[in-house]
């Protein structure tokens, strides 16, 4: 349903770019982290599409920089200190994605360790600029957006300059990358964008292209679709001091209050903080699915948690999960990761059977950190600048 045209504008189109862009970022990673290298036709796939996603950025941010944020300055005086923000993590964020185009075009000219390696550390580098801009964004930009423009003037900056500027086979291929894995409901505001025809035309006559790309990208195996995920990253920046955060992680008996899996964790053999040997047990549920597993802590340092879950008889896998906070930009980086030790196949395709949770479990993850800073924001909150 079309919005009313008069009503605070309606940002979400917003978020749904920014999540396109980060699923894709971890895709590339994920691919370029593996023990074997991606294959050639798949190297230079990757390469292509990394170098299209940065052209993008590079647009959308300088659309917003001409059309959306100006607009914003001259209806809304009182955001200039968090526009000047805005641009100031712009130019910020450019030469990372100058490094990542450019170690991309290497990357696909040659596939040697070095040129993996390098585009690896470029696209870290771009996380740790563009990672926090975006979820300020969304935070504290957009709401700004919503309560000064309306849905019409809305619309209006994204014709002129997200949309009116590219051709129909740019938009049928941008359109795909927008819907792909996303909600139903994510899909129906994307799609809402487009008029009857055209939007015939976009769903019927570029999904086999883009298909195409994807699987030449990803592969038919994409751990979000058939596979168990056996290592992952996932990170976001909240306003709260480490210390704060610290609290709440080395507090693993908390952990039910912030993870979407973990409902309760209880020391055992009579430890009662985290320390490095220090066990625990974990309970845990995911649909319909309840199990525990036993955890022992590897480092405990401040603000590095380690922890591995133990092998069992009933459990013969082990997987090593790390939470590493970062002070940065008078907030924290919360770093999240995990990589299966030992898992046997077969275990893993029961796993990945019975709880397709775990075929991708980076959103779930990332949400986890979200509700994690907010814990510790409760008591140490900061100002917005």
């Amino acid at each position: 349903m079309k919005a009313e045209p008069k009503a605070p504008a309606n940002t979400r189109m917003m978020t749904i770019v920014h999540e396109a862009l980060r699923r894709d970022l971890r895709r590339a990673r994920q691919a370029l982290e593996n023990t074997a290298p991606p294959p050639d036709d798949q190297r230079r796939a990757i390469a292509r599409h990394l170098t299209w996603m940065m052209q993008f950025l590079h647009h959308h941010h300088a659309g917003e920089d001409v059309g959306l944020y100006p607009l914003v300055r001259e209806r809304n005086p009182g955001a200039a200190n968090l526009l000047d923000a805005m641009n100031a993590d712009h130019e910020a964020v450019a030469p990372a994605i100058t490094d990542v185009e450019t170690a991309a075009a290497a990357y696909g000219h040659n596939g040697s360790d070095g040129e993996r390696e390098r585009l690896l550390v470029a696209l870290a580098n771009l996380d740790q600029t563009l990672l926090p801009h975006l979820q300020r964004e969304e935070d504290e930009m957009m709401p700004v957006v919503s309560s000064t423009l309306t849905n019409a003037e809305w619309q209006a900056v994204d014709h002129e300059y997200f949309v009116d500027p590219k051709s129909f086979s740019e938009l049928g291929r941008e359109g795909h990358w927008l819907i792909d894995d996303v909600s139903p409901a994510d899909r129906a505001t994307v799609l809402s964008e487009v008029p009857p025809i055209p939007r015939f035309v976009l769903l019927h006559g570029f999904a086999r292209s883009y298909r195409r790309q994807k699987v030449a990208c990803w592969g038919d195996s994409n751990p979000s679709e058939k596979r168990l995920q056996t290592s992952g990253r996932s990170e976001v920046w909240v306003d709260a001091d480490p210390p704060a955060v610290w609290d709440v992680v080395s507090d693993v008996t908390r952990t039910g209050e912030w993870s979407h899996e973990c409902v309760k964790v209880d020391w055992l053999g009579g430890a009662t903080s985290a320390v490095p040997g220090a066990r625990f047990r974990g309970r845990n549920r995911s649909g319909v699915f309840r199990w525990g597993r036993v955890c022992e802590v590897i480092s405990a340092e401040p603000w590095l948690l380690v922890w591995r879950t133990v092998p069992t008889a009933l459990f013969p896998d082990s997987s090593e999960w790390a939470i590493e906070l970062h002070e940065d930009a008078g907030g924290t980086r919360i770093e999240q990761t995990f990589r299966a030790l030992k898992v046997p196949k077969i275990l893993a395709r029961v796993y990945a059977m019975v709880i397709p949770a775990h075929r991708d479990r980076t959103d779930a993850l990332t949400d986890d950190l979200r509700r994690l800073g907010a814990l510790a924001m409760g008591a140490h909150a900061h100002t917005p600048t």
